[in-house]
């Protein structure tokens, strides 16, 4: 329980308004439940897809949409992707100035902007999308910090090293399963797809940075989220 706990707090906005944080190894114990605290987000979001689709125009009930969704993670994994896009453009041979700022922003722009378009474009796939879509998030986050702990900075480092293979397996099985279930071989594909984004991503990150920073797990939560919702979309 204590390891669930962890993962609630680190994943959602439970951990930005609780001052008791959880220890770092008790959330690298708990990445076993990452896919399930997932699934609990997109039951809200498809909850409230249900309740409020016959009242709302879809475009406003998209923007609502991920309004929600980024509340009810603390906006952490956004915030982690402006953070990522800015380091790897920076030049560190100079000093960073407010331009440095510019690639974040649009990032977060586009990241939003496609996550709306997505969600609008759904249509009668919109409530299972939503339930599948952040389990399969934080299920490629597991895939991303699995075997890196010794090529990450102190911090995610202490997360990732108590990441087991077990852990890796049981939510590939349950995460895949479900995704195939909910939406056939497509979900099979986009499971794929995820996870060879998390293997090329955090090779790229460790060539351009020589270590993984804390920001970088929250970026591969957001760009899976938003990659899932657009091949749901497209596929």
């Amino acid at each position: 329980m204590q390891n669930l706990i962890a993962a609630l707090k680190y994943l959602t906005l439970w951990g930005r308004i609780n001052t008791l944080q959880p220890a770092l190894e008790s959330i690298g114990a708990g990445a076993i439940y990452f896919p399930l605290v997932g699934i609990l987000l997109g039951l809200v979001l498809a909850l409230l897809n249900y309740g409020l689709g016959s009242y709302l125009d879809s475009e406003i009930l998209s923007i609502f949409l991920v309004a929600t969704w980024l509340i009810a993670t603390g906006g952490v994994s956004l915030y982690g992707t402006q953070q990522t896009i800015e380091a790897f453009h920076l030049d560190h041979s100079r000093a960073a100035d407010s331009r440095e700022n510019f690639p974040g922003w649009v990032a977060i722009i586009f990241v939003i902007l496609l996550k709306v378009s997505a969600i609008d474009a759904l249509d009668d796939k919109l409530t299972m999308s939503l339930l599948l879509t952040p389990a399969l998030a934080r299920w490629a986050l597991v895939i991303f910090i699995y075997g890196y702990h010794d090529r990450c900075e102190e911090t995610p480092r202490r997360i990732a090293a108590n990441v087991r293979f077990w852990h890796l397996v049981v939510t590939t099985l349950a995460t895949v399963g479900l995704a195939v279930f909910l939406v056939g071989r497509k979900g099979l594909w986009i499971g794929i797809t995820l996870s060879a984004l998390a293997l090329i991503a955090r090779s790229l990150l460790h060539r351009r940075h020589a270590v993984l920073t804390h920001a970088n797990f929250g970026a591969a939560i957001e760009l899976s989220e938003t990659l899932s919702l657009v091949l749901l979309a497209s596929l």
